[in-house]
């Protein structure tokens, strides 16, 4: 049976199929597409949401990235070095865009040292010249990221092992003190936010495993019936709006009549922490009375959020990973226990290299939830991300720009610059992130 391609020329034969298309397409232009357009717009407009309605060009990204003119050399060397290495296997196409990288990193040390002796201090300090001297470990990295570059036009060899090394060293080193040039002529509290983000990731990446662990329980039990009734009670939760289980949480930090700080003083552990804080950590916030406001100090907020959650076993997540681990066929698991396989081997070699597409799926769910999420600390710390703004994330300054300062066109550049790290991210997970079984 031949199947013929439906195309626009062949309208008049199948314009039923367009004809049911139509409403689809037309629903997820103007309810998708078109806000994320309008906010590509705005990103470049002094704009309050009702009145103003201002043209200032990149005035915004100024204000987030700070002095552009050194920032677009390194980012525009890093963006071609990058294309470069994901089309490695088009030499002509390589060698042109590494060269192309090589001129952008060299206008970027042109630029640093032109710009040298204009840096700006902290706010709280008097602006002050730094002299060219003060560059001089710039400029040197910059060299040696040339220099890595070069040798990686010569292939194979020890040097070229060196400057493949180099290529993925330097530009991170560089990085770091392009931070520096932030935090003076840049928005230090949205990138200071991104810490936060950092440990959070860090954090998920290990949550990942009990939802694992769950799945692979549920899978094992011999009866159908029991792995349907564990499969059902994880979907309930489902169930429940998140607004309440975030409210749920927030009751269960609550220093007063929280069940965090009963439950801590009727096993005695109060006494433990009060202890360890007295003569280990100094922190001054287990005293007795034993009533430590967890979403109130800033030195319990990220534990507080780290331990969001517990046990950690995601309903979605578990539902994924049963879903791979069903198609495990029988007969491997008989290979593996005539082999002499025990239950861990089984985890090991059989089920968790077998569900890696999904741990792999669950894995860009988890960077892209991380880099966008701000509900839950919007509802357990405020817009403000709590004391000293140790809860702020990325998301959530957004949030406090939009609808608190009513800053839309900056807090419109702020989610255009999230979707481009997060496209970035997602391009290197799926290019580097392999999954063979």
């Amino acid at each position: 049976m031949k199947i013929e391609k439906i195309k626009f020329r062949n309208l008049a034969k199948n314009w039923i199929i367009f004809l049911m298309m139509a409403p689809t397409l037309i629903g997820v232009a103007i309810f998708s597409y078109g806000p994320a357009i309008e906010a590509i717009r705005h990103s470049f407009y002094n704009w309050d949401g009702q009145f103003t309605e201002e043209y200032i060009g990149f005035t915004n990204f100024k204000l987030l990235f700070g002095n552009l003119s050194l920032w677009s050399p390194l980012l525009l060397g890093g963006l071609l070095t990058f294309i470069a290495g994901i089309l490695s296997e088009r030499k002509l196409v390589n060698r042109i865009l590494k060269s192309l990288g090589i001129g952008a990193f060299i206008w970027a040390a042109i630029a640093m040292a032109l710009d040298a002796g204009y840096a700006i201090s902290d706010a709280e300090e008097e602006s002050m010249r730094i002299t060219i001297s003060a560059f001089k470990p710039i400029l040197v990295m910059l060299a040696l990221f040339i220099t890595s570059l070069l040798l990686k036009f010569k292939g194979k060899g020890k040097w070229a092992s060196v400057g493949n090394g180099f290529c993925y060293i330097i530009p991170f080193i560089a990085g770091l003190y392009y931070l520096t040039g932030i935090r003076k002529t840049g928005d230090w509290l949205l990138w200071k936010s991104f810490n936060l983000i950092f440990i959070l990731i860090a954090a998920n990446l290990l949550k990942m495993w009990p939802a694992i662990f769950a799945a692979v329980c549920i899978h094992r039990l011999k009866s159908e019936r029991w792995q349907y009734l564990y499969r059902v009670l994880f979907v309930i939760p489902m169930i429940i709006p998140q607004m309440v289980g975030l409210l749920v949480w927030k009751f269960f930090y609550d220093p007063n009549v929280g069940i965090l700080n009963k439950f801590l003083i009727m096993t005695g552990l109060d006494n433990a922490l009060i202890w360890l804080d007295k003569w280990v950590l100094h922190l001054g916030v287990f005293t007795d009375p034993f009533k430590p406001a967890w979403l109130g100090h800033p030195d319990l907020i990220i534990p507080s959020l780290l331990f969001w959650g517990f046990p950690w076993v995601g309903v979605v997540g578990v539902l994924i990973y049963l879903s791979g681990l069903q198609n495990i066929g029988q007969d491997v698991y008989e290979a593996a226990e005539l082999d002499g396989i025990n239950s861990w081997g089984k985890f090991t070699k059989i089920e968790l290299p077998l569900i890696m597409t999904q741990v792999r799926l669950n894995l860009v769910l988890m960077i892209i939830g991380t880099l966008q999420a701000y509900g839950f600390q919007l509802i357990l710390l405020g817009p403000e991300g709590g004391p000293q703004n140790k809860g702020l994330t990325p998301g959530l300054y957004m949030f406090y720009e939009s609808f608190q300062n009513q800053n839309y066109g900056y807090a419109c550049a702020i989610g255009l610059m999230l979707f481009f790290i997060i496209l970035f991210l997602t391009v290197i997970n799926q290019r580097y992130v392999r999954v063979e079984k």
